[in-house]
């Protein structure tokens, strides 16, 4: 590949060898958890309406908008390489945000006769938070905490000095779906400026099982995984972290089996032990 700095009377001719664009799987996947996200959100609400504590179905709501955020960022940014590799524009820099403005350079090679193409001002802010929020969430260093913080605090998201933990709480279905949209709106436009595709996920066809609840997640598939095991032994051992939820359904007195936790002896981890009330 050649660095080009002007546009080129002919739009170049795609390499073959590279002819897999990873942003469509990435995004779509973004687009699952996303959903997954608000279906976490919608039980927790109902958990809280029902007067438990909501918190199991909270947790699983802010792991799939974790979900959501690293692979947002991630599919962004394939797509605007894939924009440069169709555009045969070798870019020399890894930078995120120096690759994203390149794409001026790259619309103007493809598309030669359109009008020349800039981010906004709002699509370089969302740059800006989004690669915040996943170097916080995969990198997870000192430096990276504190630019997502000074970014939360001056868009007044946060309050000075803010935890991590309050920084952990605006990870909410509402936020993936509007990373998700935003992503979106923006890879569309450069799509029609680049005359790429854009990895659109709004037709694409999900398969159930990818926005059901895993076996162990869902309340209904436990409960009825433990009354058969408890049919035949009357005791079953479990890890605490998949008997959470079942443990504040029993003290909401929905459910008819006993929870008693036994401490671990010689430094052995404590656990659950259910049985039939």
């Amino acid at each position: 590949m050649t660095t080009t700095t002007s546009s080129a009377a002919v739009r170049p001719t795609p390499d073959p060898m590279y002819n897999v664009d990873l942003a469509q799987v990435m995004f779509r996947r973004a687009e699952v958890e996303s959903r997954r996200a608000a279906q976490y959100a919608a039980e927790a609400a109902r958990d809280r309406a029902g007067g438990l504590s909501g918190m199991e179905r909270r947790a699983r709501e802010r792991d799939a908008v974790i979900s959501t955020v690293v692979l947002v960022q991630a599919a962004v940014e394939a797509f605007i390489n894939w924009a440069h590799i169709q555009a045969d524009n070798t870019i020399g820099s890894s930078n995120f945000d120096v690759r994203a403005k390149k794409i001026t350079t790259s619309a103007a090679i493809l598309n030669p006769d359109a009008d020349a193409f800039e981010w906004t001002a709002e699509e370089d802010a969302f740059f800006t938070e989004l690669t915040k929020w996943r170097n916080f969430l995969g990198h997870s260093d000192t430096k990276a905490r504190n630019r997502l913080r000074e970014v939360l605090v001056e868009r007044g998201e946060a309050p000075e000095g803010a935890s991590d933990a309050v920084m952990a709480e605006l990870l909410t279905a509402t936020m993936a779906a509007r990373f998700v949209d935003t992503a979106r709106a923006l890879m569309s436009r450069a799509a029609a400026a680049t005359r790429t595709g854009a990895p659109f996920s709004a037709g694409a066809w999900h398969a159930p099982d990818e926005l059901a609840d895993p076996p162990l997640e869902d309340p209904a598939a436990l409960r009825a995984l433990l009354r058969a095991v408890l049919g035949r032994r009357g005791w079953a051992v479990l890890r605490a972290d998949d008997l959470s939820r079942e443990l504040d359904l029993q003290r909401a007195g929905r459910i008819g089996l006993r929870a008693q936790w036994r401490r671990g002896k010689r430094r052995r981890p404590g656990r659950w032990v259910i049985g039939r009330g």
